[in-house]
């Protein structure tokens, strides 16, 4: 009898356990949804090859607003830039002198993290959740896309336990390659003017 009582709480505390993980990831997409503008401050660490322990660290911010326009810029170790003015999408690597164009529509499945922020509505669409596990006070996730052709295959996402807001996006690639963003922080319906959606680091005209 008393086996069975244990084995009763057992079950419990596994599925408690799996409807807190849940509802990390659950209710940080239903929480998307009443997002008008968002600002995110981040760590990148970028490692290229698999067999090595060597890694590049970047940092950068992220600069949201409803509907679809955004700004990456790097901060740390890049002048790189993507802004989207709603229609399209233009890379900048001052580096190279380069300024590359997209359609909205083409490039925005390449930005995974960005394709979470654009739809959450619609997240289903776009990611399966394939596993969760939970470790010390966090939880992780795993996504797949659901769109073929990409150049990533999986996601994993980090939350604290009892927090909504991600600590962590890891975006792993096809060719073995991984970039992790570590979230310095993380801050919803700030106010974003038209102007902060336009390039300010290239001078150079579009590649052809």
């Amino acid at each position: 009898m008393r086996k069975h009582f244990l084995y009763i709480m057992l079950a419990l505390l596994t599925s408690a356990t799996a409807a807190l993980a849940e509802n990390n990831l659950f209710s940080f997409i239903e929480e998307l949804s009443r997002v008008k503008t968002l600002k995110v401050s981040f760590i990148q660490i970028t490692r290229l090859d698999p067999d090595l322990d060597e890694k590049d660290f970047y940092e950068g911010e992220i600069y949201y607003k409803r509907p679809s326009k955004f700004k990456w810029v790097y901060t740390k170790n890049s002048k790189m830039e993507i802004v989207s003015n709603g229609k399209e999408i233009y890379t900048c690597i001052p580096e190279e002198k380069k300024l590359l164009k997209s359609s909205l529509k083409e490039g925005i499945d390449y930005l995974p993290v960005i394709r979470i922020l654009e739809s959450p509505q619609e997240f289903d669409n776009y990611f399966r959740v394939v596993s969760d596990a939970k470790f010390k006070d966090k939880v992780a996730f795993e996504l797949v896309p659901l769109k073929g052709n990409l150049t990533y295959k999986r996601i994993i996402v980090v939350f604290k336990q009892n927090s909504t807001v991600p600590i962590s996006f890891q975006i792993l690639n096809d060719d073995g390659s991984n970039i992790t963003y570590i979230i310095k922080s993380w801050k919803e319906n700030v106010k974003l003017p038209d102007t902060v959606f336009r390039l300010d680091r290239c001078t150079f005209k579009e590649a052809r």
